[in-house]
């Protein structure tokens, strides 16, 4: 074989197929360059784009914003239950999608408010809601076990945590640390449910080894291992704007990931 059939046959095998078969789970490969085009992305697209509309992380934005984080969760549950069937819905593209439908309403709702003077974020969360309402016409509770056990494990973590921060940590008490590490905790409580009661797999490499390793609650380890430290570092040494919108770019990934399982899960 050739080294240009190689190179092809790698590419074929490592990127595509994980793509195009819903049975071939992330590998290593495409997990550190789909992270890696994140990151560039994130901090070379997403915040000079902030920048340049002048759009601050605030109480507005967050408004605005939040219907897209569960947008993109739902959107991309609909492969899962069949219910559209388009490459489209798969990482990468997704994220293409979901960041061009996003930054195409907040334009739209920034010259609306040049316009006539409404707040940008009242159009543009408006329009959130809406679509996502119509999204979820497509889901029906047909596991309300997945509920339950959900919120049961969930309520767990948030007291413990919420006492052990308390009594050691108080100064962390506060929503940039808080949201982020909770959105994650929510999406390891929904794949350890899915998987200790065996109607899902986890398809991410450090997910499968740490489950692997002690069992559905090695999402949690992964999780507190990957994400407290993340958030720690960039609390402590990112400052203003920058600070906020790393942490609710956390918070969104974890919040977004989680929706898509629930909804799956829920519905299957």
């Amino acid at each position: 074989m050739s080294s240009l059939g190689g190179v092809k046959s790698f590419l074929i095998d490592k990127f595509w197929r994980p793509v195009a078969n819903e049975s071939v789970f992330y590998n290593p490969f495409n997990t550190a360059v789909y992270s890696a085009l994140f990151a560039l992305a994130a901090a070379y697209i997403g915040l000079p784009l902030l920048k340049k509309l002048d759009i601050s992380i605030d109480r507005g934005f967050i408004i605005g914003i939040t219907p897209y984080i569960f947008l993109g969760g739902a959107l991309r549950s609909l492969k899962d239950i069949n219910a559209v069937n388009t490459v489209l819905l798969e990482t990468p593209f997704i994220y293409i999608l979901m960041f061009g439908f996003t930054v195409s309403v907040l334009l739209i709702s920034l010259g609306l408010q040049r316009k006539t003077g409404i707040d940008y974020f009242k159009p543009f969360s408006i329009v959130g809601i809406a679509t996502l309402g119509f999204l979820l016409t497509f889901y029906s509770i047909a596991n309300l076990g997945i509920l339950l056990w959900t919120a049961g494990i969930s309520l767990a973590w948030l007291l413990t945590g919420f006492i052990l921060l308390e009594r050691f940590k108080p100064e962390l008490l506060k929503y940039g640390f808080v949201l982020p590490v909770a959105a994650h905790f929510f999406d390891a409580t929904i794949t350890a449910v899915g998987v200790g009661l065996d109607i899902a797999v986890e398809k991410h490499v450090l997910g499968r080894f740490f489950i692997d390793l002690i069992g559905p609650a090695g999402m949690f380890v992964m999780k507190g291992l990957i994400i407290i430290p993340a958030v720690l570092y960039i609390d402590r040494n990112i400052e203003g704007e920058e600070r906020k919108y790393y942490l609710f770019l956390i918070a969104l990934l974890g919040f977004a990931i989680a929706t898509r399982n629930i909804l799956t899960l829920t519905t299957a």
